[in-house]
């Protein structure tokens, strides 16, 4: 098992439960120096001195692959380990940003998927709209 972070539609329980079943919810956690952007789809975007919220999963192998074809790794997004802090630990946890892409708002129905999952993890809705 290793530590996923979450801050799109994988932030979603109903989502995640089809696209990974073994992955388990563990929390959440501040990426730093990473701004949330929107570029039609959600991006963790390198930022230095910002930071935004994400999701904390538990997943397997055969989730983390899933991801990857979901996320069109290594593409469209691509993944790298950081180092956040979960509960007063510091953990190693993979995220995905995106390689390319300009901002733009996302459809509907994508940020309806999100703000359910922001919700169900207590996530910061600002960060949503922060462009």
């Amino acid at each position: 098992m290793k530590y996923y972070l979450a801050y799109g539609m994988n932030t979603n329980l109903s989502g995640m439960a089809e696209r990974c079943p073994d992955a388990t919810s563990v929390g959440k956690a501040v990426l730093n120096d990473h701004v949330f952007k929107f570029k039609y789809h959600a991006d963790a975007e390198f930022s230095p001195g910002n930071s935004m919220e994400c999701a904390v999963w538990l997943i397997t192998d055969q989730c983390e692959r899933n991801l990857d074809s979901l996320e069109g790794y290594p593409y469209y997004y691509d993944k790298k380990i950081v180092a956040v802090e979960l509960d007063g630990n510091t953990i190693s946890a993979m995220v995905y940003f995106m390689n390319n892409g300009k901002v733009q708002p996302p459809d509907s129905g994508y940020l309806d998927c999100l703000i359910e999952g922001y919700f169900q993890h207590g996530l910061n809705f600002e960060q949503l709209y922060n462009d």
